[in-house]
C-alpha cells in the first residue's frame, strides 16, 4: 500500500525514519511524495505529460540576477524561491533535480510581476526546458498520479479535504476513487442538515458524484447528506476503528472521582465547558471530583486562567501531552466531549473500550451514533454546561452495581468498532464502488 503526499519537504527519508521509529510506517506501507518522484521520472514519462489548453503566460525561471533564496540540502540545490518585497510572500518557486536541472517552475505573479496574482506551473524535461505548462497546480498532481498508477488497477482513498478538491477531476477507468470524509461538512455554527456548507468542503460536496464512493464515519452525517443532496448512490458509512485492549474486568478499577479528557486545546473543543461542568458538579452535588486534561494547543493559557478563576486548581489539571494518555481511561470513571462538532468522536470509543463512561454533547457528528443515552453513557444537549454537570452528578451518585453494568455496556458497544469488523465493511464498500464504476463504464460504452 502506498501513502501519497503532495507537500514539499526537504528530506522525506528522514520523515520515513521517524514514522518507522514510532511504528506508524510498517512493513508493506510505503510513503511516496510528489516532489521526490518528479525528479526520478524518465524522459518517456515526462514527454507523456499533456500541456494545458489555452494556457496564459510564458515560462521563465528565476534569473540569476533576481533576488532570491536558494534552499540547499547536502550541497545540492533543491529549490530557489523568489519573494515579494515583504520577504514573506512567495512569488515563485523553482524546483531542481539532484543533477541541477530545473524540474518545475511555479510562478505566482503572472499578472503583475511583484504582486501575487495569476499562476503558471511548468514541468521541465531532463534538459531543464519546458514540456508542459498549466495555469493551476492541479494538473501537475494528476500527471504524477498517472505515473504512479501506470496501467494498474488501483484504489485511491482520499482522506484530505484539500486533496479531495483536485481528485474530483481524476477519473480513470482503472482507478476506483473513494473520498473519506473525516469531519463535519457544515460551517461552524450551522444547523444540519440544511445549514451553510463549510467553505473548505463546498467544492467537493457540489461534486460528490466525481468519486466512486464517498465514505462517512456516521449514519447521522450520511442521513443529512442524503436529505440535502438527494440520496447520492455512492455514499456509504464506515466508522473509524480501534485495536481494543483486552482487559479482564473493565468494570472494575475506576476512580469514581476522576474524569479524563484527551483533546487538543483548541477553541473548537470547548474545553472551558468541561472545566466549568466539573466546577458546577462539585458545587451542586457537594462532591469530590477531579479532572485531568491531556493534550496541547493554543487555548492552554486561557484554560489555566479559567481553572484559577473558578478555584479549581486542586481539582483540574492540564496534564499536557503524554504518549500513554489513552491508558489513563483505565482508571478514570468518566470522560467528556464538549466539541462544537466532530467527525465521529473516536476518543469516546477508546474510553468505552476500557469501561470509562462517556458524557458527550449531542453534536454533529458522532456521539449519538456511539452512545445510547443512559445505557452505555450520557448524551446531553450541545452547549449546555449545566446539563453536562447534571450528568456527572448522576453518574457519581449511581449505585455501584448500576455503574458496573453501564461500564460493561460501554465495552460491548466499543467492540462493534474493532478493527476486524471495520475491515470487513471496507472490503464490502470497495467491492461495491468497483461494481458501480464498472456499471458506469458499460453504460457509457452503450451510449457511444
Amino acid at each position: 500500500m502506498d501513502v501519497l503526499t503532495f507537500e514539499w519537504a526537504e528530506d522525506y527519508s528522514e520523515i520515513r525514519c521517524e514514522l518507522e521509529a514510532t511504528g506508524e510506517l510498517i512493513e508493506g506501507l510505503h510513503l511516496r511524495n510528489l516532489w521526490d518522484e518528479l525528479g526520478q521520472l524518465t524522459k518517456t514519462q515526462l514527454d507523456s505529460s499533456r500541456p494545458g489548453k489555452n494556457v496564459v503566460g510564458e515560462f521563465s525561471a528565476i534569473g540569476e540576477a533576481e533576488e532570491s533564496t536558494d534552499e540547499v540540502s547536502g550541497e545540492i540545490l533543491r529549490r530557489r524561491v523568489r519573494y515579494a518585497s515583504d520577504q514573506k510572500t512567495v512569488l515563485q518557486v523553482d524546483y531542481f533535480r539532484s543533477d541541477g536541472s530545473l524540474m518545475v517552475a511555479d510562478r505566482r505573479d503572472l499578472d503583475t510581476k511583484g504582486t501575487v496574482g495569476g499562476r503558471l506551473v511548468t514541468l521541465c524535461g531532463l534538459d531543464g526546458y519546458p514540456v508542459a505548462s498549466w495555469n493551476q497546480i492541479w494538473p501537475l498532481y494528476l500527471f504524477w498520479l498517472d505515473c504512479v498508477v501506470a496501467d494498474r488497477e488501483s484504489y485511491m482513498i482520499v482522506d484530505s479535504k484539500s486533496t479531495a478538491n483536485f481528485m474530483t477531476r481524476y477519473r480513470r477507468d482503472n482507478v476506483v476513487t473513494m473520498h473519506l470524509v473525516h469531519n463535519s461538512h457544515m460551517a461552524s455554527g450551522a444547523v444540519p442538515p440544511h445549514g451553510e456548507l463549510s467553505q473548505t468542503r463546498r467544492y467537493v460536496f457540489e461534486r460528490l458524484n466525481s468519486f466512486d464512493a464517498v465514505v462517512f464515519l456516521t449514519e447521522s452525517q450520511k442521513r443529512d447528506v442524503d436529505l440535502v443532496f438527494g440520496n447520492p448512490p455512492n455514499a456509504c458509512v464506515i466508522p473509524n476503528s480501534r485495536s481494543l485492549p483486552g482487559i479482564s474486568k473493565p468494570e472494575l478499577g475506576h476512580d469514581p472521582q476522576l474524569g479524563v479528557v484527551l483533546s487538543s486545546l483548541t477553541n473548537r473543543k470547548r474545553l472551558d465547558h468541561s472545566v466549568s461542568a466539573i466546577g458546577r458538579a462539585r458545587t451542586s452535588g457537594d462532591l469530590e471530583l477531579k479532572l485531568s486534561i491531556y493534550g496541547q494547543g493554543p487555548e492552554k493559557a486561557s484554560l489555566q486562567k479559567l481553572i484559577t478563576a473558578q478555584g479549581l486548581g486542586e481539582s483540574v489539571e492540564l496534564a499536557g501531552y503524554s504518549p500513554s494518555a489513552r491508558e489513563k481511561f483505565e482508571s478514570a470513571s468518566f470522560t467528556m466531549l464538549t466539541s462544537k462538532l466532530e467527525g465521529q468522536g473516536l476518543v469516546l470509543i477508546e474510553a468505552m473500550s476500557v469501561g470509562c463512561i462517556p458524557i458527550a454533547y449531542d453534536v454533529p457528528y458522532g456521539p449519538a451514533d456511539i452512545i445510547d443515552d443512559g445505557v452505555d453513557g450520557f448524551l446531553v444537549k450541545a452547549g449546555e454546561v449545566s446539563s453536562m454537570a447534571e450528568a456527572i452528578v448522576e453518574l457519581r451518585t449511581m449505585e455501584p452495581s448500576a455503574i458496573e453494568k453501564m461500564r460493561l455496556q460501554a465495552v460491548a458497544k466499543a467492540t462493534t468498532f474493532n478493527d476486524a469488523a471495520v475491515v470487513d465493511r471496507w472490503s464490502a464498500e470497495m467491492h461495491a464502488a468497483l461494481d458501480r464504476k464498472l456499471r458506469g463504464i458499460l453504460q457509457g460504452q452503450k451510449h457511444q
